[in-house]
């Protein structure tokens, strides 16, 4: 009887320690799935979450200036984040055409601002949105002017400013490429010159990341979508750029294939200081020199709105001509891309140093 109540006992204490074993290895996720339950709970959407950036703002002002200092330690806004979660689970997204902000946290859910309200404040922010799906929060700040955003961590705390870029970097310059979506500009032969101006334009832009200059540049679209010639214009004006860059290319009048072939630039006739044709000739210049191609020279180009509303010195550059075979064949080619590429890095660069 006794062995009997002792092999129960025995098992009963093998039971206990199996269980607790398989608890063990859950543990480090038992956060994840409390929140998981937590948000089938929830309703789903996007909400503003201004009203408690506001409410946070009055708070602090009500607070005393030492209370300030231990809360913002110097920053603009502060976020908590939830146990297990940290800053390696945040990512910044700067949409700078848009003039919006996207912090995405790895781990948080629907209930996150209820539960960690957001704390400080900005004279630039606009409206603030959240939305949570599958444990991915993405916080959207809408801002009023294009900035730069600087984050830093302590703790469990992640501090945010937003800083105009000048005060980053030594020059900053917009470049657009041409048209996009569902406005593909000259087509030939199943062509779109969305695309020739794009792939040009990300050519560009391994250039401009590989660079040792202390240049911030801003990019109207990197894929197939098409800002409004508002944004595009506004990206140059509201960043108080030092130059603005669009590539385009060009086709005839009649849109039909022909012999005429070349580069061109287009410039703002209306810059009394005569800056925007120095760069443009620049531009034309250097991609003379790599591509070879023929000198449609640089032209007067107000009557088209992003040249003409543009603040700093623009240029608006037709590399080649759709209509034009071999230059058709050529700007379809990764290598002469490539060239455009860097005659277009080079005049930036010649013209800001």
């Amino acid at each position: 009887m006794e062995q009997k109540v002792m092999g129960a006992f025995t098992a009963v204490i093998l039971a206990i320690t199996i269980l607790m074993s398989c608890l063990l290895i859950y543990v480090p996720n038992m956060h994840i799935i409390a929140l998981k339950v937590e948000d089938e709970k929830l309703s789903g959407g996007r909400i503003s979450v201004m009203d408690m950036l506001r409410s946070s703002e009055e708070a602090l002002q009500e607070e005393s200036e030492a209370t300030r200092e231990s809360v913002l330690k110097g920053h603009q806004i502060r976020l908590t984040l939830p146990q297990n979660v940290t800053s390696a689970s945040v990512s910044i997204d700067n949409i700078h055409v848009d003039k919006t902000i996207a912090i995405t946290i790895n781990g948080i859910g629907k209930d996150y601002f209820s539960n960690y309200p957001m704390r400080g404040a900005s004279n630039n922010i606009v409206d603030v949105t959240y939305d949570s799906e599958n444990l991915v929060g993405v916080i959207e700040i809408t801002m009023d002017d294009v900035l730069e955003v600087q984050m830093t961590s302590e703790d469990e705390y992640i501090y945010f400013d937003f800083v105009d870029p000048h005060e980053i970097y030594d020059y900053v310059v917009v470049v657009d490429a041409g048209h996009g979506g569902n406005v593909p500009g000259a087509t030939k032969q199943g062509v779109y010159e969305k695309d020739l101006n794009l792939d040009i334009v990300l050519e560009l832009k391994k250039l401009f990341d590989r660079t040792d200059k202390n240049i911030g540049v801003y990019y109207t679209r990197t894929d197939d979508t098409n800002p409004s010639f508002e944004n595009r214009v506004g990206l140059a004006n509201d960043s108080e750029a030092d130059l603005f860059l669009s590539v385009h290319n060009n086709s005839t009048a009649s849109g039909r294939m022909s012999s005429i072939n070349g580069t061109e630039v287009m410039y703002e006739g209306g810059d009394t200081t005569g800056e925007s044709k120095s760069f443009s000739t620049l531009c034309l210049v250097h991609l003379l020199n790599e591509l070879g191609s023929k000198s449609k020279g640089t032209v007067v180009g107000d009557e088209v709105y992003i040249i003409r509303m543009s603040e700093p010195p623009v240029a608006l550059v037709e590399v080649g001509f759709m209509t034009n075979q071999k230059e058709l064949d050529l700007l379809q080619d990764s290598e002469y891309q490539a060239k455009a590429a860097k005659a277009l890095y080079d005049a930036v660069i010649e013209y800001l140093y």
